[in-house]
């Protein structure tokens, strides 16, 4: 459904190469979920275990899909 439009990336925040993204996306806790514009803008970010509907629904959210 997201395939021409979003790119999911999971880091590793165990590793030292991750520390950037750690401090960058205010990490908290595992695992975490956060929404990126292009730029580096975060537009949301969750922490803890979600519901596919909920993680669907920022993102049709942010890309201005309706629901």
């Amino acid at each position: 459904m997201y395939k021409d439009t979003v790119e999911f990336e999971l880091i590793n925040i165990d590793l030292p190469e991750s520390a950037e993204a750690k401090q960058k996306y205010r990490f908290v806790g595992q695992p975490q979920f956060v929404i990126v514009k292009p730029d580096g803008e975060v537009l949301v970010s969750r922490n803890g275990y979600q519901q596919f509907e909920r993680l669907r629904d920022d993102l049709n959210q942010v890309l201005g899909i309706d629901q």
